[in-house]
């Protein structure tokens, strides 16, 4: 399969497979099809693989506390000896790892024109990892953080507290901040880590 336009899912398998996060089974189909010749797919994938290979450094770097490296490294021998034991370790337990496929996933319109796809939610800290699509023109009502946010744009313009981010840019808001203004021109899609709820304040 061809394509003559960038349709949404077309963006979210090739974001989705940059990210590595398809499982085996939707990668290698993938890559039959950047395979079988699709221009669309093989320029979506590349511009971002390069977003994925800069996220390692829109993070400030944070200092280890202290004794980390020695819980730590009593940890990896821990399961080191499980595994040499003959018995399935933290590492290569199943209940560690899960795969989302994209089509599993439904977008819920959680405001007029914005939409949201959840991928997981870490019960331990309150966040949840989630893709957030707004429409042309939306506007998001501003809001109080109840803890850090975090946004990567993949897609069209976001504009953030007089700034105008695009693919590849990179915000964190902290715990308490205020966002005034957030809102699109032509459409955006970014991937956001965040609390699960929000202090709206209009």
């Amino acid at each position: 399969m061809k394509h003559s336009g960038a349709e949404d899912t077309v963006h979210e398998l090739a974001a989705l497979y940059a990210l590595g996060v398809l499982d085996e089974a939707e990668a290698k189909a993938f890559e039959a099809h950047l395979a079988d010749g699709c221009d669309v797919c093989s320029t979506d994938v590349s511009a971002y693989e390069s977003i994925v290979a800069n996220l390692a450094f829109v993070t400030e770097s944070e200092t280890p506390s202290e004794g980390a490296r020695e819980r730590l490294s009593a940890r990896v021998a821990s399961e080191g000896s499980e595994i040499k034991g003959g018995r399935e370790g933290v590492l290569s337990s199943p209940g560690k790892m899960r795969s989302t496929r994209t089509e599993e996933l439904e977008w819920h319109e959680v405001n007029a024109g914005i939409l949201i796809k959840r991928l997981s939610v870490d019960e331990a800290t309150g966040l949840a990892t989630s893709l957030v699509k707004m429409l042309p023109g939306r506007r998001l009502a501003r809001h109080r953080h109840n803890g850090s946010e975090q946004l990567f744009i993949l897609e069209g313009d976001c504009h953030l507290q007089g700034e105008v981010l695009g693919p590849g840019d990179y915000h964190r808001a902290e715990d308490g901040s205020i966002h005034d203004t957030t809102y699109t021109v032509g459409g955006t899609t970014f991937l956001l880590i965040a609390p699960v709820t929000y202090e709206f304040l209009e």
